[in-house]
């Protein structure tokens, strides 16, 4: 992730490079969404189907061709169609990975697992822009493309060397007599798994939404500069790595349901900053406290998608996840482009606070997240141990 966040501020300058401007770089953020939203159900089936192994070394040789082709592209066109790869390959990583914590963890740690792949990817996020911003203002484009790509080899090498297969035709066997023992119980309730999605959806589109007005607002009625602007988002950014490291474990001892409904609660506390304070310093605060509500109910949403996927399919189920929320962010901004003429920027803000206080309320409802037994959760583990 810190070889594909360096390189995510500089491909306007790149699309500068070759003549093209706003229309261009919007259609890329497109492809790459569009690519992934299509590619990630079909991704986790084929991880069920050929193992988790094999889709991930798929997908970063994906990333090595796409880092590749962003150096040496000599089009906008190209480099559009590039980015439609890199969400394919993107798309395949995520659900294999989290169905490798479905394989390997126990129930009682799985969330802390899943916050510890996050915040990791969270880290390189936050290291990559600053990274690939110094080496583009020293040395030019080619530098940062090129240390993304050696990133990216990188990764495939350790991928390669260090990642064992961990869906075997004997875990395969066991894990699905596992299921038919345990009954209907052990498949995922419809309406509960339709809730989780409106969740992930739900997030993203927020966020998505406010995202465009938001640049605006706090340059022109807040005074914001650039830097400020960075320190409030780099504020959520690391809440929302550190975060992921040190509580994504609540979950698991506390219960999915409340630590995910904590999580939404303390996400809204950025929409309902921007609507009510005009300090930078209180508007900082909010935002660290939805990075860490967002670090609180990612893991556990995530887990609980786990528990409740049949053994046979679930990277297929994680694979519904992602493409949940690349929707929020494709439909957020399609949104708001309808509403500023009609709206100022607080009614977009406000907007967005009722959006998630309704989703967080829905959830709290409705949600009803299963647990399986402690004897079942002994089978669980004799069975992934064999």
């Amino acid at each position: 992730m810190t070889g594909f966040a360096m390189v995510l501020p500089l491909f306007g300058r790149r699309f500068e490079g070759f003549g093209a401007g706003v229309q261009a770089l919007a259609a890329s953020d497109m492809a790459y969404s569009l690519t992934g939203i299509l590619a990630a159900p079909l991704t986790g089936m084929l991880a069920d189907r050929f193992g988790r192994r094999s889709i991930i070394l798929v997908s970063l040789v994906g990333n090595v061709l796409a880092f590749c082709g962003y150096l040496l592209v000599p089009f906008a066109w190209l480099l559009i169609l590039l980015r439609g790869l890199a969400g394919v390959s993107t798309a395949g990583l995520v659900p294999a990975t989290m169905s490798i914590v479905g394989d390997l963890a126990p129930e009682d740690r799985r969330a802390q697992w899943i916050g510890i792949i996050i915040g990791s990817a969270s880290a390189g996020h936050v290291v990559g822009p600053l990274l690939g911003g110094q080496l583009y203002d020293r040395f030019g484009f080619v530098v940062p493309f090129a240390a993304s790509l050696a990133t990216a080899i990188g990764a495939l090498l350790l991928a390669g060397f260090l990642i064992p297969e961990t869906y075997t035709a004997a875990v395969q066997r066991s894990r699905s007599r596992l299921a038919w023992s345990l009954g209907r119980r052990a498949l995922p309730a419809r309406s509960t798994f339709l809730m989780l999605m409106l969740i992930t959806f739900g997030a993203m589109f927020a966020w998505a939404f406010i995202l465009p007005q938001l640049m605006f607002y706090g340059y022109d009625d807040l005074a914001w500069t650039s830097a400020l602007m960075g320190l409030v988002w780099s504020a959520y950014g690391v809440a929302f790595m550190l975060g992921e490291f040190a509580l994504g474990r609540l979950s698991d001892r506390h219960g999915r349901k409340p630590v995910l409904l904590l999580g939404l609660v303390l996400f809204l506390a950025p929409f309902v900053g921007l609507v009510a304070f005009h300090n930078l310093a209180w508007n900082a605060v909010s935002f660290v406290l939805g990075g860490l509500g967002n670090a609180l109910y990612d893991p556990a949403l995530s887990a609980s998608i786990l528990d409740m996927a049949p053994p046979e399919c679930t990277a297929a189920t994680m694979g519904l996840k992602g493409p949940a929320g690349s929707l929020g962010n494709l439909l957020g901004p399609a949104l708001v482009v309808l509403i500023t003429p009609l709206a100022g920027p607080r009614v977009v803000f406000l907007i967005a606070t009722a959006l998630v206080a309704v989703v967080t309320l829905a959830a709290g409802l409705a949600l009803r997240l299963p647990c399986m037994s402690g004897v079942a959760h002994q089978i669980s583990r004799a069975a992934v141990e064999r």
